[in-house]
């Protein structure tokens, strides 16, 4: 799904450097698989992290909460939430945060407590564990994050996107 939109920026950055890349791209398509399975899968692909000069792109939504997603947790009343959006929020930045510390073990962990949606867990948690197994180090930062609606009662519905940006670490070690 993102391939369209790499190719179309290699080829303005070209067009306005005049710079010729070779470029060559690996589609990977993850599935469900169990925790297991990912961790292999992510050894398999380390080596390719720990080339400086290949970029990993992985896509997914986040949360999808409504009556017609079968998800519609609610935030308890010891917690400090009082909208249901702001509680799917809560919930989307715990697994972000998880990410951004590249704890595929406590993603996993975070998976299995709350449930939540994420479409791309599986690939997001490949991907995590090729990070770990990474000759390099890497600095993985959310950059944005939006809703498709701010669900307020149980009859609404909402659908999370957030965007991060991945890249080797300045100073590697």
């Amino acid at each position: 799904m993102q391939y369209p939109y790499i190719a179309k920026i290699i080829n303005d950055a070209r067009t306005e450097t005049g710079e010729q890349y070779s470029l060559r791209v690996l589609p990977i398509m993850v599935g469900s698989t169990k925790t297991s399975r990912e961790e292999a899968f992510g050894r398999l692909l380390s080596p390719y992290l720990s080339d400086v000069g290949v970029f990993t792109v992985v896509s997914s939504d986040f949360c999808h909460w409504g009556r017609q997603f079968s998800y519609t947790p609610q935030p308890s009343k010891t917690e400090n939430i009082l909208q249901i959006h702001e509680y799917i929020e809560h919930l989307d930045k715990k697994g972000m945060n998880l990410i951004e510390m590249q704890r595929p073990g406590a993603f996993a962990d975070y998976l299995r407590k709350y449930s939540n949606t994420i479409c791309g867990r599986h690939p997001i948690s490949v991907w995590l564990y090729s990070l770990r197994e990474s000759a390099l180090t890497h600095e993985v930062r959310f950059v944005n994050y939006a809703q498709s609606e701010k669900a307020r009662t149980t009859r609404d519905h909402s659908v999370s996107y957030a965007g991060a940006v991945s890249r080797v670490a300045l100073f590697n070690g």
